[in-house]
């Protein structure tokens, strides 16, 4: 997001679930020791990292897609901090060695107003854009959808939908002979200074041809932030889309929400949080739906975060070392076919230090959660920022953000992966350099502001695992360290 993020749960004092949420499913406590998740012997290998937006200003906040019909061909997008500040967007159609320019049109057109050339006008209507997410249908069509920001009353917020039917090396045009397709209108309930905007959205393309948006909207301090869902069908000329409200009630502070999808398209599962600021607890939420979005089953608590990884400053920051922002504890989906189990990642502080977890529930019984087990267990450094997929095969791959190898100084990226399902673990790490986030970060006026983004991409292909992350750029322009770059790696498991 954008705006300094807002975490609606510094109105709240005790509660971080809502009696009109459903809670029969079975809860689990504490992780379970680290050795059911031992580290195996071998070592993945690492094939390759590049510099994805190899530019001059800041990026962060990464998603990544794969395109069905042709495995050489990623899109990513980021927050692009360059004159345009709105979403930026890079491609490739070799496998992620080489990637569309950054500069000058590497974003998504039909956002801003603005381009990044000054004596260029954008083709949109608001001031900046932010929050990325990337997918591609079955037919091999791009989609990438962004915020819209206005920066004056009423200080309107939308969410656009674009399309690419080139593998993401062009867009379109955001013009009435291009319009984009506007997921909701936020009617001005996004002024960022008293807490009211749409959050964070994320998006899954099913094999049915669904398209799976989905947002929180924060009230403002003291209010609910309820969880939505957007879907809209790839046959629809028009994509028109319908909008359900999945959390009710009093719930409040729910966040970091995302959608897995069954292969066969029948089946959606939404996962999202519900964090207490100060208590370090956060409540983890599953819901599903078996009619492509129409309808959702009531939200139900499946398990706890015992002291989540909260990288908010000024009003959290409780691993060691410098301050920065940067992705938490967030769950991260995804849905096995090799054994039917929806599994879920996520980071939490275990012994005094950030480790990543794993539970999972059968797909058809989410009323029963293994306990968390840590992953590839290490102490040397925090862990944060999971990012799960599953290859076909129910192979699985996390990657997340590692200072284990720096003595708990640095950041790295680090990829795991497991083909068993979950008891054992390769890992290696990924990225070439180390960097401190604390002295990296994105335009602030005259100052920097270090912020790594909420999130990160991965993918899994048969044969392999593909990343994206921010990290430091190799050298820094101008007087402030703002040359936060976009990274791609490619892994042997």
């Amino acid at each position: 997001m954008r705006p300094a993020r807002f975490l609606p749960a510094l109105s709240l004092a005790v509660l971080s679930v809502a009696c009109n949420d459903s809670r029969t499913s079975e809860v689990v406590g504490a992780p379970v020791a680290a050795s059911l998740s031992q580290s195996a012997s071998r070592s993945p290998t690492g094939n390759f990292v590049t510099n994805v937006t190899n530019d001059t200003t800041a990026q962060n906040e990464t998603p990544l897609a794969v395109n069905p019909t042709n495995p050489q061909n990623f899109i990513t997008g980021n927050n692009d901090w360059n004159y345009n500040d709105g979403c930026g967007v890079n491609a490739t159609l070799n496998g992620g060695k080489t990637w569309t320019k950054t500069l000058p049109s590497g974003f998504v057109p039909g956002i801003t107003k603005y381009t990044n050339d000054p004596s260029v006008a954008g083709t949109g209507l608001y001031d900046f854009g932010g929050d990325p997410a990337v997918a591609f249908d079955a037919n091999g069509v791009a989609y990438f959808a962004c915020f819209g920001y206005q920066g004056t009353p009423p200080y309107n917020v939308v969410l656009l939908l674009s399309r690419s039917f080139d593998g993401g090396r062009t867009w379109l045009a955001g013009q009435p002979s291009e319009p984009l397709t506007q997921v909701f209108q936020g009617n001005g309930v996004t002024k960022g200074s008293t807490g009211q905007f749409a959050d964070h959205e994320a998006m899954t393309i099913g094999s049915d041809g669904t398209i799976y948006v989905t947002w929180a909207q924060f009230h403002g301090y003291g209010l609910s932030s309820p969880v939505y869902v957007g879907t809209a069908n790839i046959s629809d000329p028009k994509l028109k889309f319908t909008t359900v409200q999945v959390t009710s009630g009093t719930t409040q502070s729910n966040q970091d929400q995302r959608i897995t999808v069954t292969p066969d398209g029948s089946t959606a599962f939404l996962t999202f949080d519900n964090y207490v600021l100060g208590s370090g607890a956060t409540a983890l939420f599953v819901s599903k739906s078996t009619d492509h979005g129409k309808s959702w089953s009531a939200a139900t608590q499946f398990g706890n975060i015992q002291d989540a990884v909260c990288l908010f400053p000024p009003d959290c920051f409780n691993i060691p070392g410098g301050e920065f922002r940067g992705p938490g504890s967030y769950p991260a989906p995804a849905y096995n076919p090799a054994n039917n189990r929806l599994y879920v990642s996520y980071a939490d502080i275990v012994g005094g230090r950030a480790q990543i977890l794993l539970t999972s529930a059968s797909a058809s019984d989410l009323r029963k959660w293994t306990a968390p087990a840590v992953v590839a267990a290490n102490t040397a450094g925090d862990r944060f920022a999971s990012e799960l997929s599953i290859a076909p095969n129910g192979r699985m791959d996390l990657s997340f953000y590692d200072r284990g190898y720096t003595a708990n100084q640095l950041v790295d990226l680090t990829y795991a992966t497991s083909s068993d399902f979950g008891t054992s673990w390769a890992s290696a790490r990924v990225s070439r350099s180390s960097f401190d986030p604390s002295q990296w970060g994105v335009p602030n006026g005259s100052t920097v502001r270090p912020f790594i983004g909420d999130y990160n991409g991965i993918v899994s292909l048969p044969g392999s695992a593909a990343m994206t992350w921010t990290g430091a750029g190799t050298k820094n322009y101008g007087a402030l360290p703002t040359n936060l770059e976009i990274y791609f790696g490619s892994v042997t498991p």
